[in-house]
């Protein structure tokens, strides 16, 4: 059984509530629990970003909550929780993008959930006013 997470979102303090209540997102789930504006966060919610646009990154449809998030090429099982004296995200996210095609990429491979698809960047209402996320960065 997959648990409940507290999510807080600090990227966009106009984000409405219910745009991200009860909701599939891709999560960075190993980061050590933080807490923020008072509340523990026990992962970071994955985005597309410039410095003026954000968009949260879906999980292909048919993903369940738990369906785990891998980069072909790039095996190995992930860090219990990641130490942020190796600065291990700090090292990744400079290679982390969306392609042409709004799919989030590490080094130009496609994030996936086996047997369900890629993660792309959100359709639809998004959080700001944007136009679609391609070539962008992720964090």
């Amino acid at each position: 059984m997959i648990a409940t997470r507290t999510v807080n979102i600090s990227f966009c303090v106009c984000a409405r509530a219910i745009q991200m209540q009860n909701r599939m997102a891709v999560l960075l789930c190993n980061l050590k629990p933080a807490k923020m504006r008072g509340v523990v966060s026990q992962a970071m919610v994955m985005c597309a970003s410039t410095p003026d646009k954000v968009e949260i990154l879906d999980p292909p449809p048919g993903a369940a909550p738990g369906d785990r998030v891998t980069v072909q090429g790039f095996p190995g099982e992930p860090d219990k929780e990641l130490n942020p004296k190796k600065k291990v995200w700090e090292q990744v996210q400079p290679d982390l993008r969306t392609n042409d095609q709004r799919v989030a990429t590490y080094k130009g491979v496609a994030f996936e959930v086996a047997g369900k698809g890629v993660c792309k960047a959100q359709v639809g209402e998004a959080l700001l006013p944007l136009t679609t996320m391609t070539n962008s960065g992720i964090k």
